[in-house]
Parts: C-alpha cells; structure tokens; sequence
C-alpha cells in the first residue's frame, strides 16, 4: 500500500496526533517500545483508542490499504485483507512443520517473523508487526509509492482488440514497469550491502549485528539509516524484504498468471497471459533495460488514488494531492486480486476477496499466489548468490547462515571434518579428524596437508565477535606418524581409503555435533577398483547425514578435457558417483595435482557439510576440476557460476555420463539477463563454449556467467527417426572447466565468445550446433541492435 502527498502531509499528521495515544507505546508480545510505526496501526487501532472518530479512520484506511497491493494487515471486515504478504512469505520460506532447524532455505521461527511480520487477531489492528515484506506500507514517514508495488505498467493493445486507441503506449507502460524493477533491484542491493556487517573479514559473526533475541528488527525511514542505526541482520531482510514486497504485488496486480472473463475484452476485462513461469525480467541480479522481455500485452493497473480507484479509471480527485488520472485505463481495482485468505503453511487459497472482481474468475487469485510464493523462493535463491558471490563463499556461507537461525552466534559453529587419504606402504595411515569453527579453505587444505589448522588468535568471545570452540585437529589413529610434507607425496592405494573408521568418528561424537555438521573430505590417487569398494560406506553416510567429497588426483599420462575415461573404467563407477552425490557431496576429478584449492572452493561452495547450503545452491566453477552432478524430471536445475575477466576466458566442456541422458543446458550473463547460449546435449555427446569479458562488462572488470542444466524428459531430438530411440530425463553429466589466457578484453564483433569454440561436439545426434542461430543468439543481436560501444 502507499500513501501519496495528501496523506503524507494533512490528514498523516492530525491522524497521527489523534491516534498517538494508542500506537507510540504499543509493546509487542516479545518486547516494548520499539514496534514497528507502521500507518495502519495508527489509523485502525480501533480496539482501544479513545478517538471518536473510528468510522472516518477506517473509511480513509480503507481507501489507503484496501485497494493497493497484497494486504499487509489482518482486517477481513472492513478492509478485506488478511495478512496476505505475511501468509505468502511464510508459506514460501517457512520450515516444514515439525521441523525447528534451517536446512538454509528456509527460516527458522523467529528470523522468518522478521521477514514475514506477525498479524493480530482478526480485526484487532495494530496489534501486529509488519516484517521486512510488509515494510513498504510501513508509515517512516510515509509508505514507498506506485514504485513498491508495480503500478501504473496498464496497457490495452487497442488494434489487436478493435477498441479506441489506449491512452498510454506499450512503450510507456514498460518504462512504468522499469521504474517498479529498478527500485526493486535499488532494495535488493541494499540488502546485500547490509549484510557486510553480519560478519568480520574473517567470517566471525558480529553477535550485536544478528542478535533478535530481546527485540524485533524495526524497518523504518529506510532512506536515512543507511544501515549505521540498525542491526546488519535487519537491515539486511528490510532490504530483501521490501524487494518481495514487490515482487508479489507484481502477481496481484498484473495480468501475468490469470486469465480474463468469459466475453470481449475491453478496459473492464484485459486479457490474461495465464502464465506459470516466473518473468525474466524480474530477475533482481540483472541490471538491463527490459525492453524486450516483456510481452506485448502485459499489463498492470492504474491506480489514481484511494478516492478515485474504482471499475471505471476516473481523473484524480482535487482533494488529493498527486492522484493520477486513469481516464478510458486498466483500473488497479479491474486488475487486482489483492485479496483472499492464504494457508501459511501451504499456500492454499480460498475465499477470495472482497474488492478484487478479477479474483472471481476461475481460480486467478490461487495462480497470483502460487505464482509470488515460487517467485519468492526464486529471489532468495538470487539473494544468496549475489551475497556469496560478492562477498566470497566462506564469509557469505556464515551470512547466510546468520540470516535463516535464530540463534547464529551459537548455531552456525562446529564444524567436525574427517580427512581421508591414500594409505600405501610407506605410510599405513594418515587420516584425520578436525573440528573447526566454520568451513575456511585454508583451514581444510592444511589438514589434507596432513598439518594441524591454525584458527588464529581470534578464537573465542570478543568485544565485537563470537566463536563457538577453539579448533582442534589429530590423526584419527594417534599412534600413526605423519611424514607427509604436502600433497605429492601421498602415495598410492593399496589398502583402501579407511572411510569405515571415518564414520565410526563422526558418528561417535554425533552429540556434541550433529552428523549434518560433519563430512568426510577425501583425496586420492584411486584408480583402480579398490575406491569402489567404499560404496557400501558412503551409502551409509547418506543414511547418517554425512556429507562426503571426493577428489581424484589425474594419473601422470592424464591430458586436458573430459576426464572420466581415462580413470575409473568400471560399471560400478556411476554406483560410486551417484553415492557421493545422493551425501550432498561432490565428486570431482582434478586436472593436475595442483589443483587442490580449486577442489576445496568447489567443496566449500557446494556445502562442506549439510548444515552449510541447500541443494538449490548455484556452486562455484573452479578451474581445473571436472565434476559430476546428477539430474531428474522432478529435481531443480542444476546451476553453476563462474567469472571471466579481461584476461581469462572461461572455457567449459558439458557431456553426459549416464548412455542415454538428454540435457538442456543454458548460458546466461547474469548482468545483462539474456541467454547467450542454449543448447540439447545428449546420446553421448558433448558442448564446448567459452565465455569472455566483453566492452559492455567494463568498467566492472568481470563478466557473470550461469549455466543452468535442466531434464528434457523422454523422448528424442526434434527430427529423429522413431528408431533412433528414446532419451532420458534422469542420469549423471560432467562439467569440466579450464582457464584461457587472453591477455585482454574479447573481440568487440563477439563479446561473449570465440568463434573457434562454438561448435558442438556429438557423436551422431544429427542436431544442430552452436552455429546454427540459438534463440539466445537471436535475442543478443536484437537487444544490441543499434547501441552503440563503450
């Protein structure tokens, strides 16, 4: 909901003083003096205020917070909403029933009412508390405008339609629309700016910066605090939040998901895209103009003005200062479907309504929720890979963290890591066991070293800091010797890898820690049938909540690209891959023996340990490495990121493991928000691209890549004779990455790849390479269109 000049100025400020008896010392259930100054608390506190003049508060309440967005508040009976922002939140981020600990994705209890607010009784307003999504109707001083909720974007495509020309243009709706995304993206940077403070730069959490415990985050007069008065953690959900807000009041105020009445269309009636798929544009790590991304005949409402807005658009009214006029327009009141009761648990609707006539139709107000609750979860997944890639894995893992669980300071410690390694004949041992405070590579590189991890003369409490213990580390059978200088020297197999005794260690002291804080980190020269022997042990830390990595050392004769054949050649190897991915884990084959550190940011980005990220989690690609993941028709995509600069390209190589996987991968830059590459791989097959720095990435320096690779289902490549036979949708696929060094940015007529890597290498697909014109490519060229160079 938003307030505009004439609210903000007379009626906000004799409002205010009739009501401040009952809202400037209103304490919460869990605190006192600090809640939220939020307008309807002051304009419906009707259950105890001693003004008069109820009826008038709620008649300009109505007018306020009926008609505008997604309710924020809980009165069904006089203004129809039911905490709808709160209910959408919830259900999209809140923890399964039953469940009290993050698994990363979701809130625990009392972070998630910061994010959500909490809601009175029925009717009882005032009572509750906004949260971080309900900040944009939060009176500091005044609620944020049409910008907040995506407003004004109306557009009737009157020649398709056969009605009067519209009075605002398809170009004019979008720049309406670009405004909402813009300050949306504005809020969601600020997030990620306050999150800075949540921890030091040695990933220790700031205890004052996170600490929810005696008060709720208070979000209010967000252009001044500029995060110096607030605790990084609020700070940090005002910002994501006030960005959701936005978001969702997206889906309730346009045509995206819903479809129209039966009849013509007209003003009273838009048509109705009926989509189910979230909008490109409304990507939030993107910073392009959305031009053509949005379809010809999307559409939001009008909103004039609280005493204006109506099933007719009406010009604005005198008595209100900035009121629109929506004359012959798409009235927000035609379009809306603000209203409803929502199951926060669920997501499940009913009783749409009241003042949302597009409600009424079929089940659009179900699809509008449906559509902002998976939208939600879409922007979250954004905002934490913008705060791990902006701030690094290891500090953004403990950001994260900090943001999801009550109580960071003591839950996001303790780590406990087995290390295990090749046992030959000069040495019978060698493996490690290690707790350490939180995953920091070189606390886990000094272990494989065989050396004792130094946490640093920072450890325990601090005037700015918490630390949970002091790390400690020991060979995991004392009486075995160590020799090992570094990682040449380990030796090969010959007795097996010892993760039986790894396991007996974690397990055993799965009280002072979790097994979902543990895992196994093993490194070997394996290759021979002796690593799949420890199949059966790695099923069993699956079954414990163990996650286990695995990093092959390549053999001496190994040379570059795809790796898996020239190592284990054995049926069973799919066996050992699917049983170290089924942990949570990673299984990675290195390209040379220095490239250690690249596995262990791979580990440290994917999760060290299950406690760590989620399996939606976008993992860092690091040169040198070719890693294995696995896909299914109901798993999410699978996404990777890397970087390129001025003077390395990224070179990746995509093939599937499993015979008869069908893949479709895609290259995106994340900055400019279009797809560079798409491609179907399949029928053993394999993609080579690169991606370069281009003139439009300056002057940032680098470039953002995502690959995304999703099932195709079952079924062939478009074209191929009924006895080529069918693909599948489920299986394993390698990923390989290497650095090119260019020396400088790429070629002004490519700016994302070298045409000396574009083709595509299968083996008897018969289906078109990289070449041929990808949709991707179609899009680049027509978005670059007459731009000119920087």
């Amino acid at each position: 909901m938003w307030l505009r000049g004439f609210f903000g100025g007379w009626f906000l400020f004799v409002l205010c003083h009739l009501a401040s008896s009952t809202i400037l010392h209103r304490p919460r259930s869990r605190s006192s003096g600090i809640s939220a100054l939020n307008f309807v608390s002051a304009a419906l506190a009707v259950g105890t205020s001693t003004f008069t003049g109820i009826s008038l508060i709620t008649g300009f309440s109505f007018l306020i917070t009926g008609v505008t967005a997604f309710g924020t508040i809980n009165e069904p009976t006089r203004i129809g909403q039911h905490s709808e922002h709160e209910r959408i939140t919830r259900a999209a981020f809140g923890c399964p029933i039953n469940v009290a600990v993050s698994d990363g994705t979701c809130f625990e209890s009392l972070s998630l009412t910061q994010l959500a607010g909490e809601s009175g009784p029925d009717g009882h307003v005032g009572r509750g508390f906004n949260g971080g999504v309900g900040a944009p109707d939060t009176l500091d001083p005044v609620p944020e405008g049409p910008e907040a909720h995506c407003d004004n974007a109306d557009f009737l495509d009157s020649k398709l339609f056969g009605l009067d020309e519209y009075p605002q243009s398809r170009h004019q709706a979008t720049r309406q629309l670009q405004t909402c995304i813009d300050h949306l993206r504005q809020r969601f940077s600020e997030g990620l700016d306050a999150a800075d403070h949540i921890v030091d730069e040695h990933a220790r959490i700031v205890e004052k910066e996170v600490d929810i415990s005696v008060f709720y985050c208070r979000f209010s007069f967000p252009e001044l605090h500029l995060h110096i008065f607030a605790r990084g953690k609020c700070s940090a959900i005002e910002g994501f939040g006030r960005a959701l807000h936005g978001i969702q009041d997206f889906y309730a105020h346009s045509n995206w998901a819903d479809s129209p009445a039966e009849g013509p269309i007209g003003l009273s009636n838009p048509p109705g895209l009926g989509r189910d798929d979230p909008p490109t544009f409304l990507d939030l790590r993107a910073e392009n103009a959305i031009d053509e991304q949005v379809p010809k005949n999307l559409s939001t409402g009008c909103f004039g003005g609280g005493l204006t807005d109506g099933p007719i658009g009406q010009p604005g009214h005198p008595l209100e200062p900035g009121s629109m006029d929506c004359t012959g327009r798409i009235t927000h009141h035609t379009m809306n479907k603000d209203n409803g009761i929502i199951d926060p648990y669920t997501g499940t609707t009913n009783s749409p309504g009241p003042n949302t006539p597009r409600s009424n139709i079929e089940d659009n107000f179900e699809r509008a929720v449906r559509a902002a609750i998976k939208d939600s979860q879409r922007q979250w997944r954004f905002f934490r890979e913008e705060i791990r890639r902006f701030y690094g894995t290891e500090r953004g893992n403990i950001i994260i963290c900090s943001l999801v669980r009550d109580d960071p300071t003591h839950d996001c410690y303790g780590r406990r890591i087995a290390f295990v390694r090749d046992a030959g004949e000069e040495t019978t041992g060698g493996n490690r066991i290690a707790d350490m405070q939180i995953p920091i590579h070189r606390w886990l590189l000094a272990e494989l070293e065989g050396n004792a991890h130094d946490e640093g003369s920072g450890e325990g409490p601090t005037s700015h800091n918490t630390t949970k213990r002091r790390g400690s580390s020991g060979d995991m059978r004392e009486h075995i010797p160590l020799p090992l200088a570094g990682l040449d020297d380990i030796p090969l197999v010959s007795t097996g890898l010892e993760f039986s005794t790894a396991l007996t260690e974690l397990i055993r002291n799965s009280t002072a820690i979790p097994t979902n804080k543990t895992a196994i980190v093993a490194i070997t020269k394996a290759h021979n049938p002796e690593l799949l022997n420890q199949i059966a042990h790695i099923f069993r830390a699956g079954d414990e909540g163990i996650r286990v990595h695995i990093g092959l050392l390549p053999p001496a004769s190994a040379g570059s690209g795809p790796y898996r054949n020239s190592l284990i050649e054995n049926p069973q190897e799919d066996d050992l891959i699917t049983a170290v991915l089924r942990t949570g884990g990673t299984y990675s084959i290195l390209h040379h023996d220095n490239d250690v550190s690249s596995f262990l940011d791979h580990v440290i980005s994917r999760g060290l340990t299950n406690y760590d990220n989620p399996s939606d989690t976008s993992t860092l690609l690091s040169p040198g490495l070719s890693i294995s993941d696995y896909i299914t028709p109901s798993s999410e995509p699978r996404r990777y990121n890397f970087d390129a600069t001025a003077h390395d390209n990224i070179l990746i190589s995509l093939s599937p493991i499993s015979t008869r996987l069908k893949l479709k991968v895609f290259l995106r830059h994340v900055r400019t928000n279009f797809i560079v590459k798409e491609l179907d791989i399949g029928r053993g097959g394999n993609a080579t691209f690169v991606a370069e720095l281009g003139f439009r990435d300056v002057p940032r320096g680098d470039a953002w890549y995502e690959v995304e690779v999703r099932h195709l289902g079952d079924g062939g490549f478009e074209g191929d004779p009924v006895e080529v036979g069918r693909l599948e949708g489920s299986g394993l696929f390698e990923v390989s990455v290497e650095v090119q060094d260019v020396g400088g940015i790429g070629d002004d007529d490519d700016d994302y790849e070298t045409e000396d890597e574009e083709e595509v290498h299968r083996e008897g697909d018969g289906s078109q390479g990289m070449k041929g014109e990808s949709e991707g490519d179609a899009m680049k060229k027509k978005m670059y269109e007459g731009h000119e160079e920087l």
